[in-house]
């Protein structure tokens, strides 16, 4: 554990530098290093490696692609954010809280406000180094009814049988029709939203009250019957916290999101470290899959790579081809499904995941394929930060 911080100062001037190092440099158990930036790249933290515990970005005349920038890394590549500019330009400030800034200084800088920033990085770098974290994976439908539930639930069903050394949990952020529940034949009874209501309190124990274990090894998260309430009438802070005492309970959690772009679900997606975009082969769907991208990329800021396109029910006679799909989704990872109607039809009705009804299906085959990529294509485990996101127009700020 570093008791330590690492505060890079990064900025186009050179005074203002030499004068946060000093400031900085005087606040003890600190190593400040300076960037002075030319008219090369507007990224802060291009080709710095390591990251450091803390980035302090003053702002210059070119304010909007400096923290367009850092936007469009993901989460994990933002080290927590202190914002050094003038408080007179409303959409400055608010573009740094759409960046993470957890701080805003306007000079002459408080060395006393200084401190208590210092004070709490300090504490939540400390916290963060002993904190576990999962790995996320979201899955999305691109248009209703495309099966991401289907996919959600034999993923994290094949997460759970193929790495057992790890603790793998699925969560239905469906809090009104969510149907997770009956791809394993159960039905919750302390489910999803009591879980939320005494998220205050609850730790890795008392979660173990509100998931549902299967006998593949998988925890389930899901709503009872009863709980009838809508996800867009959940406080964000409370899915947050949520999400925290999960990642810190599990290796791996799959949560199958409701097409519902909002405060919780658009914190789930920020965090992610994978999300799948469940779309089928079809002009509609392509339209709204287009939609969908554009909001993750450009009001999310996901970065293309963290997205996977699935096209389900994939049929190569189809008229939507996957030349098509790949000429309106320029640039993304596409991955196909076969269709295979019979096979999951009685794998939901029966209650029992794919792989254990038909183990030798071609579907069930690239799933374990899609499974085996997101296992092997886990990054470090270096901690999901929340950055903060906008949309259209409502931030909030971490």
């Amino acid at each position: 554990m570093r008791y330590r911080l690492e505060i890079l100062v990064v900025g186009r001037s050179r005074e203002q530098l030499l004068m946060l190092q000093d400031l900085l440099g005087r606040q003890g158990d600190v190593n400040v290093r300076i960037r002075h930036v030319g008219n090369g790249h507007t990224d802060p933290l291009y080709e710095v490696d390591p990251l450091p515990d803390a980035l302090v970005l003053v702002l210059s005349e070119n304010w909007h692609a400096e923290l367009s920038a850092l936007m469009e890394r993901r989460a994990t590549e933002r080290p927590p954010l202190l914002v050094v500019g003038h408080d007179g330009n409303v959409d400055l400030i608010r573009e740094a809280m759409r960046a993470g800034a957890r701080d805003f200084f306007t000079p002459p800088i408080s060395e006393s406000e200084l401190t208590q920033s210092l004070q709490k990085l300090m504490r939540d770098r400390m916290a963060e180094a002993s904190r576990h974290t999962a790995h996320l994976t979201a899955v999305i439908n691109a248009k209703g009814g495309s099966g991401a539930s289907m996919i959600a639930a034999n993923i994290a069903h094949l997460l759970a049988v193929t790495a057992s050394d790890r603790r793998t949990a699925l969560m239905d952020m469906d809090l009104q029709f969510g149907a997770l529940p009956l791809y394993f034949n159960m039905t919750p009874r302390n489910g999803m939203v009591r879980a939320l209501e005494s998220v205050d309190s609850l730790d890795t124990m008392a979660l173990e009250g509100y998931v549902q274990p299967h006998q593949s090894g998988l925890d389930l998260l899901a709503s009872a019957p009863d709980e009838l309430v809508s996800v867009a009438d959940v406080p964000e802070s409370r899915v947050e916290l949520l999400l925290q005492v999960m990642s810190e309970a599990y290796d791996d959690i799959v949560v199958d999101l409701p097409r519902w772009i909002g405060g919780s679900t658009a914190m789930v997606l920020e965090r992610a470290d994978r999300v799948l975009v469940v779309l089928q082969q079809g002009v509609a769907h392509l339209r709204d899959a287009k939609r969908l991208i554009g909001i993750l990329r450009q009001e999310i800021h996901i970065s293309g790579p963290r997205i996977i396109i699935v096209v389900n029910r994939y049929d190569k006679r189809n008229a939507v081809s996957l030349r098509d799909i790949q000429d309106a989704l320029p640039d993304q990872d596409i991955v196909t499904l076969p269709n295979d109607f019979r096979q999951v039809t009685q794998s939901i009705n029966i209650g029992s995941p794919l792989p254990e009804h038909a183990a030798r299906a071609p579907v069930t085959r690239e799933l374990a394929k899609l499974s085996r990529r997101l296992h092997e294509d886990r990054p470090g485990d270096d901690g999901r930060k929340s950055g903060g996101w906008s949309l259209f127009g409502l931030g909030r700020r971490s």
